[in-house]
């Protein structure tokens, strides 16, 4: 039996709901899994981010993390990689951040050593940035740069910066010396930071002027801080006045 006009209408109506209920479904699942797609991203990307800025800065050069250098090696070292472009499989990886090497990779983003990232199953390409190819080398001059540095400052806090203040137990120079003496060499190499340097010293003076009229030393820990906080600069300064305190400290026995 033939179906009425009106049967026909329902029917068709009832298909263009279903076709329309279809279609939101698919749109509501693509949105889903578009808003899980980004919240894994944004996981990925934090969960980087906390590694990459807890490295440490050595003479303005970030140094990377261990698992971070393995992996740029891979790169560097990948078979089919052509100049700074890199196919590669996740394979070639260490087998220890084969559940992990999307954040591995982020980690390499936000160091800046590659960009052009295009994952797919187990692999991916993207192009290695100029400082990937010369990174173990700044590493290492950013290294020796530290150590010649902390060297220099420990030699010159030995040194107390080529100041002589003489024989202490034979009290050859008297702290009112030593303090003219500081005053000289904060003119000299003081440097910009010479109007801070006398303001510490006078507070130095005053310190040593009540441990003579106290009998007593006093803490003083802010003050040592801001003396501590010129030690890199200006290691002589630090040595000079810890001497000095030390001359006064001294004299608190001979009396």
């Amino acid at each position: 039996m033939a179906k009425s006009p009106l049967e026909r209408q329902i029917e068709s109506q009832m298909k263009q709901a279903k076709q329309l209920a279809d279609k939101k479904r698919r749109e509501d699942e693509k949105r889903a899994r578009e808003q899980k797609r980004m919240e894994q991203k944004a996981i990925v990307r934090d969960r980087a981010s906390s590694i990459v800025n807890g490295q440490p800065l050595v003479e303005g050069f970030r140094i990377m993390d261990k698992t971070s250098e393995e992996i740029l090696r891979c790169l560097l070292e990948c078979d089919s990689r052509r100049d700074s472009h890199v196919n590669f499989s996740d394979d070639i990886f260490p087998s220890y951040v084969q559940m992990s090497v999307g954040v591995e990779l982020e980690k390499l983003i936000q160091y800046g050593m590659i960009g052009g990232l295009l994952s797919f199953d187990n692999g991916g390409m993207l192009d290695l940035l100029p400082p990937a190819f010369s990174y173990f080398e700044d590493k290492q001059a950013a290294l020796d740069r530290q150590d010649k540095r902390e060297k220099e400052r420990q030699q010159s806090i030995i040194n107390y910066g080529n100041l002589v203040f003489g024989n202490v137990s034979g009290s050859t120079l008297t702290v009112d010396n030593s303090i003219h003496q500081i005053e000289q060499a904060i003119d000299e190499k003081g440097g910009e930071d010479k109007e801070e340097l006398h303001e510490l010293l006078d507070e130095v003076k005053e310190l040593i002027e009540n441990i003579q009229s106290s009998r007593a030393i006093p803490k003083q820990k802010k003050l040592f801080e801001k003396i501590s906080n010129h030690m890199e600069k200006h290691g002589w300064f630090y040595g000079a006045v810890v001497q000095l305190l030390g001359t006064a400290a001294l004299g608190l026995l001979g009396t």
